[in-house]
């Protein structure tokens, strides 16, 4: 007759007792201890050396604590398998919750499945599988996850979890949301406790206001600073910020650049480089110190210029457009140079309003176009679609180009044109200049040539008002409206003194000749 075998469910302190010796679970440290079940059953014959643990279950290894409502442990491997209300603590920091677990008291491995959330004081992280080293308090997952603190929202398809320094590394398909912005990339670091995320890949950091590029740098999303290597630019409504490193305050809006810096006005088509930057999002004014060079861009060629320092500044004397854009005014200051292949100047200070494209240069201002040479208190260059509409020479104004056009830029020719007025009026066309209008106190010295083009003589005129209308650089003919007094002497007859107007200056060797010269 077979004998009947026998299942017993008792009451676990019972079970104590009767069916195992007093020191049955007194376990090796390295062994997983069970510190409390309401009932178990133990069949060896039929479940080989496995005990099935019920209620309140709760066992210990190490310095975790486990909690389920149902349990098997294996006797002979040093292993569990926990079920429903799984609960894994660790210290007084880490608890890790879900709906089974398989746990290895050899490699300290715990692997949580279903409905799994792993929180610390600072944050919290849902995933449907994670693997949990407790000996290295390390966790992983591969099965996309969700990490959610005060104000971050992120998900990533794999990512690391280190207890001991708060750190999480996210892979794939990293989507972070705030508030104020949301971030991508492919891999990313996340401190909880600092609230500093490190970008290790491609990211793009978008808000209302910018958008940050990076590949490689950190943010601080607590304090909103955020830090940009190589690589990087701070995209805004009307400007683009790149250097080797760039730092950024949200909250400020303030952005500077280090290092081959540039920025780029994406409205006024203006780039200005230099090798440190300040862009203020709040005032949308910018300025540029170092190897400084702004660069406008035309049709047909570009505007070059240099100063110390550069400033983009929005013109307030008009309302913002329909985009609730405004145009910019730039202003440069000291040592300021420019070059373009029809103009050229310097001067101390200037002014360069993008709204009606004009540009006010000032202290010992010379503007250079063709063959003439300009100068005055203060110089005002009109231009329109690129190119040169006119320019006003306002008080103690001169012009002289060199009488021998065939030599270009020989500065010691003693033969100059000139003339010298109190203001004057230069009308362009087709970037030449095709007459001027000189009001008050006109004067003028131009040499006349036979049919030969040899010089023959030169002519003196004085009057109050003259109109001088020039044809390829060579005066074509000269009207005097007011007072004329005018003589024509042979060359000769005049000294070098008498051949030069009060404040002739020609200042050639100024005169850049590329846009590499500007910085001369």
């Amino acid at each position: 007759m077979n004998k009947r075998r026998y299942l017993f469910l008792i009451p676990y302190s019972l079970f104590l007792v009767i069916l195992f010796p007093k020191d049955s679970f007194a376990q090796k440290s390295d062994r997983i201890e069970i510190l409390n079940v309401d009932s178990s059953i133990y069949d060896k014959a039929k479940f080989g050396n496995m005990r099935i643990l019920y209620g309140n279950v709760q066992f210990r290894h190490e310095h975790a604590l486990m909690y389920c409502d149902s349990a098997y442990q294996y006797l002979d491997s040093n292993v569990m398998h926990a079920f429903s209300r799984v609960r894994v603590n660790q210290g007084d920091t880490v608890t890790l919750t879900g709906k089974r677990l398989f746990y290895n008291g050899d490699n300290q491995l715990a692997q949580v499945f279903e409905n799994v959330v792993l929180t610390d004081r600072k944050m919290k992280l849902n995933t449907n599988r994670l693997d949990y080293n407790l000996n290295t308090d390390i966790a992983s997952y591969t099965d996309s996850a969700t990490t959610v603190d005060s104000e971050n929202h992120l998900t990533s398809r794999a990512g690391y979890y280190y207890s001991g320094s708060k750190d999480l590394l996210f892979k794939k398909d990293v989507v972070l949301i705030n508030p104020r912005y949301t971030m991508t990339c492919d891999t990313l670091r996340y401190n909880t406790l600092h609230h500093i995320a490190t970008f290790l890949s491609p990211t793009y950091i978008r808000s209302k206001e910018n958008t940050i590029y990076t590949e490689r740098g950190w943010y601080n999303t607590e304090k909103e600073n955020t830090y940009l290597d190589s690589g990087s630019y701070l995209l805004t409504k009307t400007q683009k910020l790149v250097g080797d490193s760039i730092l950024y305050n949200r909250t400020t809006g303030i952005g500077r650049g280090f290092r081959n810096v540039s920025v780029t006005d994406t409205v006024n088509k203006v780039i200005i480089s230099g090798d440190y930057a300040e862009h203020h999002e709040l005032s949308d004014s910018s300025f540029v110190t170092g190897r400084t060079m702004l660069t406008q861009i035309f049709e047909k060629d570009s505007l070059f210029m240099h100063g110390d320092t550069l400033f983009a500044i929005p013109d307030t004397s008009i309302p913002v457009d329909a985009k609730g854009e405004r145009k910019k005014m730039l202003l440069a200051f000291h040592h300021v140079k420019m070059f373009k292949a029809d103009m050229q100047g310097k001067c101390d200070s200037l002014v360069y309003n993008f709204r009606d494209s004009t540009i006010r240069m000032f202290t010992d201002p010379v503007l250079w176009s063709g063959l003439n040479q300009l100068t005055a208190d203060s110089i005002i260059i009109q231009t329109a679609n690129g190119h040169i509409d006119k320019v006003y020479l306002n008080s103690a104004s001169f012009i002289a180009s060199r009488a021998d056009s065939t030599k270009k830029g020989i500065t010691d020719s003693l033969q100059f044109n000139q003339i010298r007025g109190k203001h004057m009026t230069g009308y362009f066309e087709d970037n030449k200049l095709n007459h001027i209008l000189v009001e008050g106190n006109g004067q003028t010295i131009y040499y006349g040539k036979n049919s030969k083009d040899k010089m023959v003589g030169v002519n003196r005129a004085e009057c109050s008002d003259l109109m001088i209308y020039v044809n390829e650089n060579k005066v074509k003919s000269i009207t005097l409206l007011k007072k004329p007094d005018a003589t024509f002497y042979p060359i000769k007859e005049l000294s070098t003194k008498e051949l030069r107007l009060k404040g002739f200056s020609w200042q050639f060797i100024k005169k850049p000749l590329s846009k590499e010269d500007i910085f001369n």
